[in-house]
């Protein structure tokens, strides 16, 4: 009772469940109908919907495991237990439809005719009717919970409803034929009849290729170019967001996955971009459904501007760093610290610098651009570096201790260790310590990084 219970409180597993039990009643009909005018047709829909009973079973089963929440073993969830599913309801599809048309062969071959029946139209009407309605439902359930293996299964059933009433079409011509002249169907009813099988067959393979497809594209992760429009769309309609990239979306079952990178103003604090972040998530779920969203944040006028500043071709700048925007009521500024050769005189870095205002100006027109020039020296002499922290420590009574220099990605980080007095307080030592790094600026420009430690002068006791 407890297991019932479970399924008939979940909406997909419960339509499932009806649906199954739609396709045993249906299944037992169409026997009926078959029994009753031993036609190919009706025995090829009696066939289907025999082999809808496993499908549908394994829809229910694949339904019931993919709503499971995520788990330690399944973090991302069960939603390709769906995909699953629906990949083997595809191949019994296939195979159903290899036999019909193998059995319609051999029937024309055979020339075995069959007699229409008024009771199998009645039987066959009411399984239009029931197919009908699931196929309605199904696809009411699979629009809502974004369910893949739902929605294949009312498509799949919507096609039962196009075949089934072509069987009774069949039918109905084949007793005006009789009343037209005895006789007539018995000549062309086998024709018909294997004509509409072989239909059926058609419709197997379509539907059967259409639903494999869809499976393995999941089971596979293929990005879905449909959410990932609607995805941008979503994501371009939230305020704050100045540009939407790097989107990659796909369904797992009735779960869609999504990564998203947005472009915001450089001017925003970090709350006010995780705010907006915040906000294209709920929208993302809002609109698309249950998933699983991840936004990554990036300031859009920044790229920009260090795009652009890539282009810069003057051979006097070798670096452009500490590049800051900043927001004023006159607009924004633009602010940096340019490396220029050592040897450039002050005429030719203007015009380096003019070179990069102009840059950055087509990204921002009307802004003020602040350029803090520095020489390049990029080669560092531990000797003139000992020299300068000597000359500092000597006044307070320190000394020099190791010096290390290593270069990291093309910048140089200068460590020095340095001893002063036991008993100099730790905002003297500070002092200390920024004098050193200042002086040593003062000769090697950036991008140099100097560190400078301090430590208690342990030899004086």
């Amino acid at each position: 009772m407890r297991g019932l219970y479970t399924y008939m409180s979940n909406e997909k597993t419960r339509v499932a469940l009806f649906s199954l039990l739609a396709s045993v009643l249906i299944t037992a009909m169409n026997i009926t109908a078959w029994l009753l005018t031993n036609s190919l047709a009706v025995l090829a829909e009696a066939m289907h919907t025999f082999l809808d009973i496993f499908v549908t079973t394994i829809t229910l089963i694949a339904v019931n495991v993919g709503s499971k929440p995520p788990d330690k073993e399944h973090p991302f969830g069960h939603g390709k237990a769906e995909s699953i599913g629906g990949l083997f309801g595809s191949l019994f599809i296939i195979v159903a439809g290899i036999l019909i048309g193998y059995e319609s062969a051999e029937r024309i071959i055979t020339r075995t005719p069959f007699s229409p029946d008024v009771i199998a139209i009645v039987v066959m009407a009411i399984a239009i009717a029931i197919d009908a309605n699931r196929s309605r439902t199904l696809r009411r359930v699979a629009t809502k919970w974004n369910s893949r293996a739902l929605e294949a299964d009312s498509y799949h059933f919507l096609s039962d409803v196009a075949i089934e009433v072509s069987v009774v079409a069949l039918m109905i011509i084949g007793l005006l034929m009789e009343r037209f002249r005895i006789g007539l169907f018995n000549e062309w009813g086998t024709i018909l009849d294997a004509l509409v099988a072989f239909v059926i067959v058609i419709y197997f393979s379509i539907i059967g290729a259409r639903i494999m497809r869809t499976s393995i594209d999941e089971l596979m992760d293929r990005s879905s170019e449909e959410l990932t429009n609607r995805v941008a769309n979503i994501a371009k309609s939230v305020q704050g967001v100045v540009s939407v990239k790097d989107i990659r979306a796909r369904r797992i079952g009735s779960i869609a996955h999504i990564e998203v990178t947005i472009g915001v103003s450089d001017h925003l604090g970090i709350a006010e971009a995780h705010s907006i972040a915040d906000n294209v998530e709920s929208a993302i779920r809002r609109e698309v459904g249950p998933s699983i969203v991840m936004v990554h944040v990036e300031p859009e006028l920044r790229e920009k501007i260090e795009r652009a500043l890539a282009n810069v071709s003057d051979p006097l700048i070798i670096n452009i760093h500490e590049l800051n925007i900043m927001k004023s009521q006159s607009g924004a500024i633009v602010s940096m610290h340019m490396v220029i050769r050592g040897d450039a005189k002050l005429s030719d870095a203007d015009k380096a610098i003019n070179e990069v205002k102009n840059i950055i100006r087509q990204v921002l027109p009307n802004a003020l651009v602040w350029v803090h020039l520095e020489p390049d020296m990029k080669i560092i002499n531990t000797d003139d570096v000992r020299r300068i922290a000597d000359l500092v420590c000597s006044k307070y009574g320190g000394y020099v201790g190791d010096i290390n220099v290593i270069n990291i990605e093309g910048v140089n980080a200068i460590h020095i260790l340095v001893y002063l007095p036991q008993n100099m307080n730790i905002v003297e030592a500070h002092n200390v310590a920024t004098e050193i790094e200042s002086e040593i600026a003062k000769i090697y420009s950036m991008p140099h990084h100097v560190t400078v430690s301090v430590l208690p002068n342990t030899k004086a006791l």
